[in-house]
């Protein structure tokens, strides 16, 4: 009876405890494998779109439900080394036309806060990027903060819409 009462205990307990956003509405946690399907930067001053990898980029977002992330994007026309390893200026059209990022996260409703621990865009890497989040049935929309565009030097935001494969 005791060994009862004591379990009945711990478990109202733990029901009260705070649960994260992935446990209280699984449907609009970014938690999962979203696959990409676009990306987009767009200029803040003119709201010019521009495709940074071209059209087709190839990612993915992995969102667990421990707090880490991992994302990864490439262009889809990048073209192999002509020999056995790239040379130099191969390599640095391979590194032009890919990103990724890795590290922890919150969600705060409609806010995701990565902390980002590897980035390709190393100014990034040990500090936080806030992204607004949309989720519309198995549609990812996540619109980063501004920053200053390596390609134009002008203040952008990057747009990803993703569909949720897992």
């Amino acid at each position: 009876m005791t060994r009862t009462f004591a379990s009945a205990v711990a478990l109202a307990f733990l029901l009260t405890l705070p649960q994260s956003a992935a446990a209280q509405d699984p449907a609009s946690s970014v938690v999962g494998v979203w696959k990409l399907n676009s990306l987009v930067t767009k200029e803040v001053a003119t709201g010019k779109t521009v495709h940074p990898f071209g059209e087709g980029t190839i990612g993915y977002a992995i969102y667990t439900r421990g707090g880490h992330f991992m994302t990864i994007n490439t262009g889809a026309n990048r073209k192999a080394a002509a020999g056995a390893g790239p040379t130099d200026a191969e390599r640095v059209e391979l590194f032009r036309t890919m990103s990724f990022t890795s590290g922890t996260y919150r969600q705060e409703g409609n806010k995701v806060i990565s902390r980002y621990d590897q980035s390709w865009h190393q100014a990034w890497t040990g500090t936080e990027r806030v992204g607004t989040v949309e989720i519309t049935g198995k549609t990812l929309t996540i619109t980063g903060s501004p920053f200053k565009s390596s390609l134009t030097g002008l203040d952008v935001v990057a747009i990803s819409t993703l569909e949720r494969v897992e």
